[in-house]
């Protein structure tokens, strides 16, 4: 009689949303529609991300920000909200912690709109219509990345 673990493992890779010590990161999602914020977060939550917070727009994420920045990886975010929008919330983020990772999930937009935010410190800009593949690919590539590179 085999064991469990004399089977072949179907799926060696370990999940994106998981650090290497086995941790997962932990995302912050900001997004006004609920439909774009609830496919974000069922997406990254199947890499095995763990969502510590879903919010409607950048005043509330202003909010819980300082409570939960110690164990924040990420903030994904929408440019286009209302209260605080993604411009604004990337510039207080950034007074708060320079090395903060925020990454747009947002519509098409101009050439220099985007500059701007990346300029601003932005860590990456992901055009809707979501796409699965995409966010997963990007977000791990900005996680990965070293800080001051």
């Amino acid at each position: 009689m085999k064991s469990n673990h004399d089977f072949p493992n179907l799926n060696p890779k370990r999940p994106d949303g998981v650090k290497p010590n086995g941790l997962p990161y932990k995302v912050m999602v900001v997004d006004d529609k609920d439909f774009h914020r609830k496919q974000i977060v069922q997406i990254l939550e199947s890499e095995g991300y763990e969502i510590i917070a879903s919010v409607r727009n950048g005043a509330e994420a202003l909010k819980l920000y300082d409570k939960l920045a110690a164990d924040l990886d990420l903030i994904t975010t929408d440019l286009d909200m209302p209260d605080v929008d993604g411009y604004a919330l990337l510039f207080e983020l950034r007074q708060k912690d320079p090395k903060a990772k925020i990454v747009f999930i947002s519509e098409d937009t101009t050439k220099g709109v985007l500059k701007d935010l990346l300029q601003m410190g932005a860590a990456d800009y992901i055009l809707k219509p979501v796409q699965r593949k995409q966010v997963l690919d990007r977000i791990r590539l900005v996680l990965q990345r070293k800080e001051g590179s």
